[in-house]
């Protein structure tokens, strides 16, 4: 039986080199280093790609990552987690301006069906 998410983190941030293989290595390193750490189901990560005019203010990222947990109590263990401190560390060192949102899945809204 495959774990549900019950709790969706995102965050993006700025690189201070975005084209600096060794510090993307080094960055990605930390960021499949979570999937250690008890509670987190998924971890999808990767640079930016597109940039769109309607995207607002806060568009000034280079990186994002996605991970699933299986509850909250997962979600709570997860900040001072060693494993999620060198990721922290990682990001503060190579990047800068660090935006973090939670999702509820649970609470989201149903899926929009097409009339047509």
């Amino acid at each position: 039986m495959t774990a549900t998410a019950e709790e969706i983190l995102m965050v993006c941030w700025a690189l201070n080199e975005p084209e600096d293989e060794d510090q993307v290595r080094e960055l990605t390193s930390a960021i499949e280093g979570q999937s250690e750490i008890p509670g987190v189901l998924t971890i999808e990560h990767g640079p930016r790609t597109k940039r769109v005019d309607w995207e607002g203010p806060d568009n000034q990222f280079d990186y994002a990552m996605v991970l699933t947990f299986d509850n909250f109590d997962s979600v709570r263990k997860y900040p001072p987690h060693p494993i999620h401190q060198h990721l922290v560390a990682t990001i503060q060192r190579l990047g800068s301006d660090i935006r973090g949102f939670w999702i509820d899945p649970v609470r989201s809204c149903p899926p929009i069906r097409s009339v047509f």
